[in-house]
């Protein structure tokens, strides 16, 4: 068990009372980490007082880490230097190695978290990080550090020298620097003790400049690049209906946005919501790239992405099923607010108040402006470990049986029934994000497109909840039942939204084979995927049925996703290609191999959701 203190560095009074309210759940928390907080101390962000306290606090042994809540307040380097940066120069500057052991100089590294994760997540990746210092340090140096001055009560040790604890000199009075930094004298306790306090106070602001980063210069950014494609969009003054041909003039302004990109090729909006963006289609992708997965239209790379057409969809904004991917990120932009289909945002319950705000979408082409009445909203796996699952990236089709027993897999599978009829000659718009009811989960809206001299409305008051969609297998406890198609379902009169041709009699009337193609292949291509967002749990929610599947996430040295697999309880688990790499200025490091002695989890029978990390060995660099 370690000995914390937490500092909180207020600003104002909101910060003191977000401090205080969170108080008790952060430490309860680390406690169940082994790290039990002794103290809790509450400053103004004042580097002054803040030496002070930390003077009087370092006097008291009995403490390991020193933990520093809202220490930073811009998102670049300026608060950092304002508060720390002074200490960490003088740290650095005064621990002196030993010439014999050069490879021993002590640095100071800032560990950032690759996740966006919540500001009591972080604490506790700081904390853990310290805590790992600690321990891999004591072992590799169970003697601590060794220092060249000669002094009355040093012994020799091979080619160092040690403190004599029974010469030990008594204890003077320190000030704050000395008690800050490791100096002559000190045990190897308090050496090690004083090094954490540094790495401590490094390892969360470098999660707190990230989280700075990600929460506010990220999101900043990727509004302001889309708020001006925006405006590019809507900047025609023409207020005129039609064009100088006679045709209806369009929302957007294709001429302009062309010379921006000529990938952009649509635009899709819903009112009411975050959704408003340009779409874009590249002809180079494929299963293994998708370019706008993470560009921008101005091809910059952004976690960000932009809105892009899955290249399964062959035939671009002209295909049968027009499939789209945006991301979906927790400040709430792309395609984030289609969760809010789900009852609570996540989960398979529908949310039919949400439906009925939005139960249309607006996709325009520079072909034309086009209204798309929803169909379905549901979810669906992408992954082998969670069975057999419907594979919904079909963007062309090779009959209309084809097509409608594909309509038919999306309607069963939606979390509402609404009032809108679909027949073999519709086109359908989906749009699909990143779920997180289990890994590698998608939420996918799909519309219809208002034909011709159809009225765009939609009676909502007519739309309910399905109280029984037909869900991935990953849900059900035992056997699924059978979904059937669309003729049989048709023929024992179980669809009531159909209004083609087809008569439940003559096969003629709907020709052609109903086997998906993409579902029933040997080897179906799955969606691609995307990296976890902050404060996401890769643990399964409440399903309506359980099936346990655990979660096995292989991390970068920096704690980020290198692969990860859905793994059936009991199953082994499966051990990726390839590993990842690390590098710094100081040292060469040579993968290892992965730590797979975790406690209590037995990784050939897997019995709980675990992270594998990386072990490697590492060389000092030639300076």
């Amino acid at each position: 068990m370690y000995n914390c203190e937490l500092f909180s560095l207020r600003r104002n009074r909101a910060d003191f009372i977000q401090f205080e309210a969170g108080f008790d759940y952060t430490s309860a928390l680390l406690n169940e980490n082994d790290i039990d907080v002794k103290y809790k101390t509450d400053l103004n962000a004042d580097a002054g007082k803040l030496a002070d306290a930390l003077e009087e606090s370092m006097k008291n042994d009995e403490i390991d880490l020193f933990v520093f809540v809202n220490a930073l307040n811009t998102s670049d380097s300026s608060s950092f230097k304002k508060l720390f940066y002074e200490f960490i120069v003088r740290a650095e500057a005064t621990l002196t190695p030993d010439p014999d052991h050069q490879g021993m100089t002590p640095k100071i590294k800032v560990f950032a978290s690759l996740a966006q994760e919540d500001v009591t997540a972080l604490i506790l990746k700081g904390v853990n990080k310290a805590r790992e210092v600690i321990d891999t340090n004591a072992a590799i140096f169970p003697l601590g550090i060794v220092y060249p001055e000669e002094a009355d009560n040093a012994v020799s040790v091979g080619n160092s020298r040690m403190i004599d604890e029974k010469k030990k000199k008594p204890k003077k009075k320190e000030g704050f620097i000395r008690s800050f930094i490791p100096h002559k004298g000190d045990t190897t306790g308090t050496v090690i003790r004083k090094i954490v306090v540094l790495l401590a106070i490094a390892a969360f602001i470098g999660a707190m400049i990230y989280v700075i980063n990600f929460f506010i210069v990220a999101p900043a950014q990727n509004n302001a690049i889309n708020d001006e494609i925006r405006e590019v969009a809507y900047s025609s003054d023409n207020t005129s209906p039609t064009t100088p041909d006679g045709k209806p003039r369009s929302e957007q302004d294709w001429a302009a946005l062309k010379k921006i990109n000529k990938e952009i090729v649509g635009w899709i909006r819903m009112d009411d919501s975050r959704i408003d963006y340009p779409v874009m289609f590249h002809k180079g992708d494929d299963q293994n790239e998708q370019y706008y997965l993470n560009h921008t239209y101005k091809h910059e790379w952004s976690e960000y992405g932009t809105v892009f057409i899955d290249y399964r969809s062959t035939k671009s904004t002209k295909s049968k099923n027009v499939i789209l991917h945006g991301h979906n990120m927790t400040d709430g932009s792309m395609f984030h607010e289609l969760m809010n289909y789900s009852e609570g945002g996540e989960g398979f319950d529908g949310d039919i108040e949400y439906y009925r705000d939005h139960p249309v979408l607006t996709f325009n082409t520079p072909e034309q402006d086009a209204k798309w009445k929803i169909i379905s909203v549901f979810k669906t796996s992408t992954l082998y470990a969670h069975g057999e699952f419907f594979n919904y990236m079909q963007g062309e089709f090779t009959s209309s049986a084809e097509f409608m027993n594909f309509v038919y897999n999306c309607r069963i599978r939606s979390m509402f029934n609404v009032p809108v009829t679909v027949n073999e000659n519709d086109q359908l718009l989906m749009l699909s994000t990143c779920s997180y009811e289990y890994t590698n989960f998608r939420t996918v809206v799909v519309a219809r497109k208002v034909r011709k001299g159809e009225d765009a409305k939609v009676d909502v008051k007519l739309a309910t909840v399905n109280e029984d969609p037909f869900l991935p297998e990953v849900c059900y406890d035992g056997k699924r039942p059978d979904p059937g198609s669309f003729k049989t379902a048709y023929q024992s009169g179980n669809i009531n939204w159909y209004d083609g041709k087809y008569n439940g009699k003559d096969d003629n009337t709907l020709k052609g084979d109903e086997t998906l193609t993409a579902t029933k292949a040997a080897n179906p291509t799955e969606p691609p995927t995307e990296k976890p967002k902050s404060g996401r749990s890769a643990e399964p929610t409440e399903a309506p049925t359980s099936r346990k599947v655990f979660t096995a996430t292989y991390t970068n040295m920096d704690g980020s996703q290198f692969a990860a697999y859905s793994v059936f309880e009991g199953d082994p688990v499966p051990v990726p290609d390839g590993h990842p790499t690390y590098d710094d200025e100081y040292y060469t490091y040579t993968f290892d191999g992965w730590n797979t002695e975790i406690p209590g989890v037995d990784l050939k029978h897997l019995n709980s959701s675990v992270v594998i990390m990386p072990k490697f060995k590492h060389e000092l660099k030639e300076r």
